[in-house]
């Protein structure tokens, strides 16, 4: 299934696509059409991928099963976004006119909550409490990880621990479960179990510091949003704390004042720039982003050696370096 990278995940992708838009049609109603809005703006696919290449790594049989199991992973992620959007009253996302400002914003909490239900049915599917606690555990740390980024907005005084706080409940969970969940089911060795979910989150990590800093340095066109966009909603990220925390103290007391503004300039975005720059923001956050991937692969190393297990490997590897 996994057939090398990058090749391969894309067509994966383009199969959990299928399935996704195949569940989602189901109901055709404004629920289903909001659902499929989301579906259509795009995505990696990586958390459906993860659990199909844990799948097959750990010795699932491929086919409709695992492909429907891989899903409710992603439907959970689509609804986090939807919900996400409307807290942080964003605009767009991924280029396109947010679901909330596209069919108001009653619709789309709905929309997010239906989706959630959605996934709980065909975790049900699986008829594993085991795996439907963990599903539940799941959506707990995405509600707290949006809770805790809500407290934290324009505090540029975040620490390191507290934004590594935000990232492993709102990005690294959900990874986590994600490559977690085939060993569940397929009733996996422990250790097999614990290597799974320690390779998802340290992915998770690595993916949302990677994700970070191309706000500082993609292009808006890749991205599907302007750079500096986390910074305008609020989100005081890794590469910005590295460099206050590297740089001298007036000028680390500098860019906490430009951080902390509910608005900034041409110009006083330009400086912020700058500043992180002096302070090798960019370089430290990609290095820690590293870190994470080869703890990634690390997790995995002593589970047999098979095309799922280098997908994996190349996938974490590929993540720090990533410029979309």
């Amino acid at each position: 299934m996994s057939a090398g990278f990058p090749e391969g995940l894309k067509g994966m992708a383009e199969v959990i696509n299928r399935v996704l838009e195949g569940i989602l049609a189901e109901d055709r109603d404004l629920l289903g059409e909001i659902s499929l809005y989301g579906l259509y703006g795009g995505g990696k696919r990586l958390r459906p991928a993860v659990f199909l290449l844990s799948w097959e790594l750990l010795g699932g049989e491929p086919g409709e099963r695992a492909l429907r199991g891989a899903s409710m992973f992603e439907i959970v992620h689509m609804a986090s976004l939807i919900h996400d959007d409307i807290v942080d009253d964003a605009d767009t996302r991924r280029g396109r006119e947010a679901a909330h400002l596209r069919f108001g914003i009653p619709e789309a909490v709905l929309a997010g909550d239906y989706l959630v239900a959605k996934a709980a049915r065909l975790c049900l599917e699986w008829g594993s409490l085991e795996l439907y606690a963990l599903l539940t555990e799941v959506i707990r740390d995405l509600s707290y990880g949006e809770l805790y980024q809500l407290q934290a907005r324009r505090d540029a005084g975040l620490t390191r621990e507290g934004y590594h706080g935000v990232i492993s409940r709102k990005t690294a969970s959900l990874l986590a479960s994600a490559a977690e969940s085939p060993a569940i089911v397929l009733s996996a060795p422990p250790g097999a179990r614990l290597a799974m979910r320690r390779y998802g989150n340290a992915y998770g990590m690595s993916f949302q510091i990677a994700d970070d800093v191309l706000d500082y340095r993609g292009e808006a066109a890749a991205l599907g949003k302007p750079v500096l966009k986390d910074l305008d909603e609020g989100r005081v990220t890794l590469p910005l704390i590295l460099a206050r925390d590297a740089l001298p103290p007036d000028r680390a007391a500098r860019l906490r004042a430009l951080a902390s503004l509910p608005a900034r300039t041409p110009e006083e975005k330009a400086e912020v720039l700058s500043l992180v720059d002096e302070g090798q923001g960019i370089e430290r956050a990609r290095a820690e982003a590293a870190e994470w991937a080869r703890q990634a692969v690390e997790a995995i190393a002593a589970l047999p050696s098979c095309e799922a297990a280098e997908t994996l490997r190349a996938l974490a590897l590929h993540n720090a370096e990533r410029e979309s």
